[in-house]
């Protein structure tokens, strides 16, 4: 029997003190623009057919859609701004799929589709995460340009790889 590994269902936000953020906003926009003077389209399903209206709430931590955890999703690349209820900035990102970490490194992201185990990576990852989750090093190998998973990311999952 192969290991299953159990992954979150929903992206969490958490507060400037690390616990989740409850009744935070969260602006969506176009890359390298500032997310709440350029907003873009986001919608609570895959097929892009819900629309969510902006600032997205957020509830013990999870985007919440009429009080319930819900995932996002946008058909581009995005800014992102989190704040919360006291309108204090959580983080910022001008360009979710392509950031700059307190390291200085570049990140990448792709997303899953429950099948693919082959990714193309522009440089080999010093780490890599999934939904937000440290993917353990023998759980992937790197080589020549390539990040081979041993199990496939789940459907609809953020594959982020840390250069």
């Amino acid at each position: 029997m192969s290991a299953i590994s159990i992954q979150p269902p929903f992206p969490i936000f958490t507060d400037i003190d690390g616990q989740p953020l409850e009744d935070g906003f969260v602006w969506i926009g176009q890359a390298n623009l500032d997310p709440q003077v350029n907003p873009i389209n986001v919608f609570w399903d895959a097929a892009l057919t819900i629309p969510a209206g902006q600032p997205i709430r957020t509830l013990a931590g999870y985007p919440a859609n009429s009080g319930t955890p819900a995932r996002l999703y946008v058909n581009s690349d995005y800014s992102i701004r989190v704040m919360n209820k006291n309108g204090s900035a959580v983080y910022s990102s001008l360009n979710d799929n392509l950031f700059f970490n307190s390291g200085g490194s570049v990140g990448v992201n792709a997303s899953g589709n429950g099948v693919q185990t082959i990714f193309s990576v522009s440089s080999a990852p010093n780490a890599v995460f999934i939904n937000g989750v440290y993917q353990n090093q023998n759980t992937y190998t790197v080589g020549n340009g390539i990040v081979t998973f041993s199990e496939a990311p789940p459907i609809n999952s953020v594959i982020e790889f840390l250069i």
